[in-house]
């Protein structure tokens, strides 16, 4: 994959929050936080769309979504949608 440098603008609290996160070395960097935020996000949409091609308008209840967190192994701490 071509990688490519570009800038963002983020509120200062934001980014002071990020570069703290990285110099504790609890993300590998703050463009790869991004970076993994964004193919998270993709990610989402691509299940998304799938559950909708699967069924419909009438999307899936509360207990199948339980189901999936276990099934997926996201029923720890994080839960869904933790980013």
């Amino acid at each position: 994959m071509t990688m490519r440098k570009t800038a963002i603008s983020l509120p200062e609290d934001q980014l002071m929050r990020l570069k703290a996160a990285e110099a504790a070395g609890r993300i590998p960097s703050v463009s790869g936080h991004i970076q993994e935020l964004l193919r998270r996000e993709e990610e989402t949409a691509e299940v998304d769309e799938t559950l909708r091609r699967l069924f419909g308008e009438q999307l899936p209840g509360e207990e199948h979504l339980k189901w999936a967190d276990r099934a997926l192994g996201l029923d720890t701490a994080e839960g869904r949608g933790a980013a």
